[in-house]
């Protein structure tokens, strides 16, 4: 018998990796182990870590990985649209594998990011480019909340 779930997640791993090399190849950039080893942690955490983040766990398997070159993968791989970047003024930036319109929440406390499943987007990012002169490159939402964990201190 057939796992369906395992077998989802395979296919859904594939058909990113697929992306990912596509993507590559119109770029005219090559996928190093540098840039595949920055896409194994952000596959393997959970949320939306910082580069601090991803640094940590690329150095755990490559101790000589340099801070730099992590940032320069993030640089690279954001470019060519194989992630996504989030902003906000009080937290470094957070990435995200996930370059589909999708929401977001973040905990206010402790600047926990994790996506909210099962919520869609629609179409507002046309509704948006329909009521301003303003040419739309992309719309991200954040909810803000507390986390479980800030919510039993």
């Amino acid at each position: 018998m057939i796992d369906e779930g395992k077998f989802h997640t395979q296919e859904m791993t594939n058909r990113l990796e697929q992306d990912i090399r596509e993507k590559f190849r119109r770029s005219g950039y090559t996928l190093t182990s540098q840039r595949r080893a920055v896409l194994e942690a952000l596959r393997d955490t959970r949320g939306h870590p910082s580069a601090e983040d991803i640094y940590l766990l690329v150095k755990k398997k490559n101790p000589r990985v340099a801070l730099g070159t992590v940032y320069q993968a993030l640089s690279v791989l954001e470019e060519i649209g194989v992630i996504g970047s989030k902003h906000w003024a009080e937290s470094p930036t957070r990435y995200d594998l996930n370059t589909e319109p999708h929401l977001d929440i973040r905990c206010r406390r402790c600047g926990e990011v994790a996506e909210i499943p099962g919520v869609e987007l629609g179409n507002l990012e046309a509704q948006i480019q329909e009521n301003t002169p303003y040419s739309v490159s992309s719309t991200t939402l954040v909810v803000e909340g507390l986390c479980p964990t800030c919510q039993k201190e």
